[in-house]
């Protein structure tokens, strides 16, 4: 499957790109070590699918004392279909640029977003590090539930104050769609309420990363009963406080 991308984003033409990316062009460039070079064996293809810039769509950059943005570029990522590995190729690929990235992930019929915002870094003069990564999941791109997501990202949708504007909502509504599976439905919320939806969706985030450890921990064969009566209960808890957040993210989001 290749998703037709710009019906989704509806950026200017003059922001397409298109180019292929050799793997090796990343592996030199970055510095990456041998497991993070391993991990891009579970990409197929990844290709500049476009850059977000003054020049191609006349949003100004942002540059203050924390913050040089000159472009947003945008990859294309086809998977081999192994594996739908999304955070674990996130954390290799974001670094390997200076400028705010979004991956645009293909999985067989599948697709993930994941969004990357940079700051310069505080220790090395010059450099720049990733600040925050928001992806959404895998999900159905034809799938009804996340029409108003992708419609929200069209392009004339999007604020265009500057490029830290631009991007900063774009994480934003990454963030929404992550928490949509979950809750059957895309949420909003009013302004005020954003703050305490993002610290709500970080936290069950941690919770069901939580969650996850302790399944995979669950596996091992040679626990004890007193360790898997432990483990077990300590899974049952942390589902109970993910449900608790997710009545709370109901009440303050409307579909």
């Amino acid at each position: 499957m290749s998703v037709e991308w710009n019906d989704i984003f509806r950026l200017p033409s003059a922001a397409l790109a298109g180019r292929r990316v050799p793997k090796t062009t990343l592996t030199k460039n970055a510095h990456l070590t041998r497991l993070e070079q391993k991990a891009l064996d579970k990409i197929s293809l990844i290709e500049h699918w476009a850059t977000v810039q003054r020049s191609s769509t006349r949003i100004p950059p942002h540059v203050d004392v924390e913050r040089d943005i000159q472009a947003v570029v945008f990859l294309r990522c086809e998977l081999t279909g192994r594996s739908a590995a999304y955070a674990e190729l996130a954390r290799v690929i974001h670094p390997c640029f200076p400028n705010p990235t979004v991956l645009l992930f293909e999985n067989g019929g599948e697709v993930c977003l994941s969004c990357a915002v940079t700051r310069m870094s505080q220790a090395e003069r010059g450099a720049t590090v990733v600040e925050d990564v928001t992806s959404t999941g895998g999900f159905d791109p034809a799938d009804p539930l996340y029409a108003s997501l992708l419609a929200d990202l069209a392009f004339n949708r999007m604020p265009q104050g500057d490029l830290y504007e631009y991007v900063r909502e774009l994480s934003w509504l990454l963030r929404l769609g992550r928490l949509t599976g979950s809750l059957g439905f895309y949420p909003s919320c009013a302004p005020a309420q954003r703050a305490r939806l993002l610290e709500l969706s970080v936290e069950r985030d941690e919770l069901v990363a939580r969650r996850n450890s302790i399944a995979e921990q669950r596996r091992d064969r040679n626990l004890t009963l007193n360790e898997t009566a432990r483990l077990r209960m300590e899974q049952h808890d942390t589902d109970e406080i993910i449900e608790a957040i997710l009545e709370e993210i109901k009440e303050i989001c409307h579909e």
